[in-house]
């Protein structure tokens, strides 16, 4: 079983060395496209201007797995589109990897075989969606939306879209029956994703402007990440119950459209690249919300 993993990315260096690592004995290729859609190009930028870039080239790769391709993007979908043509026709199926999420190394051995024993044609997962820090993770829908990562695909394939992720594979004579390992399956064999999307002041602060701005306008919180996110990691246990009563949670969509979402302490294991870094993700913690204040 050969998989590529794609991936896109603008100042996304806060897990991506170590989501790099996690998944290169499993690749077949790893895809880059690097650089902002139009939302990031009207604020002036014409590509990363953190560590991202430093981390894609100086990270190492002794069997040339990684192609990273820079530009601007119209949208996610084009810029998903843009490493497809480095996609080699040797690859079974393409992983849809965020930069900020990670596979425990032992789970993804296991999935590995069940995919390949199962002939399945896609895969989704359960987030496992880390706030404000390592110690708590989000629960209601973040926890009950499925998003599919692994698709099959054959020569030929493009994405019909990234949000959902969805291929579109070349008309052929010989297919497989779809089949979809869906996620309460990988749950309940404990292999989630692990999401670490709303740890760092800068990573939630900019993921939250793009929703706002561009996503979904009215959908979500004003002023986020001032009235929820920040108050809530400065907070005390009071404080974070009095934001979790106000708005049912702490995600930045309003719960009206989408549900409650509160914070729960994690009591699980991450994944070890993310243990072995641990003193330096919180060095850069600190240091971030040093800033905010």
């Amino acid at each position: 079983m050969r998989v590529a993993f794609g991936i896109i990315v603008l100042n996304g260096d806060y897990v991506l060395r170590q989501c790099l690592e996690s998944v290169y004995p499993f690749a077949n290729q790893i895809l880059v496209a690097e650089g902002p859609v139009k939302y990031w190009q009207d604020r002036g930028f014409i590509s990363s201007t953190d560590d991202t870039n430093t981390i894609l080239n100086t990270f190492p790769d002794p069997e040339h797995k990684i192609i990273v391709h820079h530009g601007q993007y119209n949208e996610k979908d084009d810029q998903c589109n843009a490493y497809m043509k480095y996609l080699r026709p040797d690859n079974d199926y393409i992983w849809n990897l965020d930069s900020d999420e990670l596979y425990k190394q032992e789970d993804m051995e296991r999935l590995f075989k069940i995919i390949e024993e199962g002939r399945y044609t896609s895969v989704g997962f359960k987030f496992c969606t880390f706030f404000g820090g390592f110690k708590h993770k989000l629960t209601g829908f973040e926890e009950s939306v499925e998003v599919h990562r692994v698709l099959k695909i054959w020569p030929g394939a493009v994405w019909a879209s990234h949000r959902p992720p969805k291929i579109q594979n070349v008309p052929i004579t010989v297919s497989w029956p779809e089949r979809h390992l869906d996620f309460e399956t990988l749950a309940a064999k404990g292999i989630r994703m692990y999401h670490y999307s709303y740890v760092f002041p800068r990573q939630v602060r900019e993921k939250v402007s793009y929703y706002k701005e561009f996503v979904n306008k009215n959908g979500t919180i004003d002023d986020y990440f001032n009235r929820v996110w920040l108050p809530w990691v400065r907070g005390d246990s009071n404080t974070k119950a009095s934001i979790e009563n106000e708005f049912d949670g702490v995600h930045e969509f309003l719960p009206s459209k989408r549900g409650p979402c509160r914070t729960e302490e994690f009591k699980g294991t991450h994944p070890d690249v993310i243990l072995r870094d641990m003193t330096l993700f919180q060095e850069k913690f600190d240091h971030q919300l040093k800033e905010c204040l």
